[in-house]
């Protein structure tokens, strides 16, 4: 009898054990494909940003007219980043002096008109500034003419009536430590959507024929 009994409770323990076997096996299937769902979700979102950046540059050659990508990184981290797009049909040069980039921004929080003309563009940002999903955030910008990185502040990207874009790096990166570049090339608009952190120095440099070379 009492081996009996010595046979049934270790036979109840194997089952205790397979049963738990199995049910850290589903665990991890499912765990598996949250994942990836989440993971595609994510992969979809940052591919819809990049199709914004592709299409400002066919409507700025369309419609013969400037835009301009507003990223907006505040310093403090209670404050939402977000995005919208800007245009102006005057004729506009673009400064990269620090000194009068700082007089601009200054003059802009005091509610002052843009004098290059520069308005939100009420058919592309119609609902005001955009919120990347609350998963992923603008970690830096860097901008080839500036050589800089920007980490904070607004931010702007140019997108001309000739075809013409700002050499740019857009950084993404999520709270999993997912990040995505992606790297606007100036000549022909085209954005590539690289799934790992890269810097500007380490892309390809254009050349006048539209082609590339390190």
């Amino acid at each position: 009898m009492f081996t009996k009994r010595r046979a049934q409770s270790g036979f109840s323990l194997i089952e205790i054990m397979v049963v738990l076997a199995i049910v850290g096996i589903l665990v991890a299937t499912i765990s598996s494909r949250i994942n990836k769902n989440e993971n595609r979700a994510i992969r979809k979102d940052v591919r819809n940003f990049a199709s914004i950046l592709r299409d400002l540059r066919n409507k700025a050659r369309m419609r013969n007219t400037t835009y301009r990508l507003v990223i907006n990184m505040p310093e403090s981290k209670t404050e939402k980043q977000s995005y919208w797009i800007e245009s102006t049909g005057k004729a506009f040069l673009v400064t990269y002096d620090e000194d009068l980039l700082k007089k601009q921004k200054e003059e802009l929080k005091k509610g002052e008109k843009d004098p290059s003309g520069f308005e939100v563009d009420t058919e592309l940002s119609k609902e005001g500034p955009t919120a990347l999903p609350d998963y992923l955030s603008f970690e830096s910008v860097e901008i080839a003419a500036q050589k800089k990185e920007y980490t904070s502040g607004r931010i702007y990207l140019y997108f001309f009536p000739e075809g013409r874009v700002e050499e740019a790096i857009i950084h993404i990166g999520n709270r999993d430590k997912l990040h995505w570049s992606l790297a606007i090339h100036p000549l022909t608009g085209h954005v590539d959507m690289i799934s790992k952190a890269k810097k500007l120095k380490d892309m390809p440099v254009s050349t006048n024929d539209g082609t590339s070379s390190h």
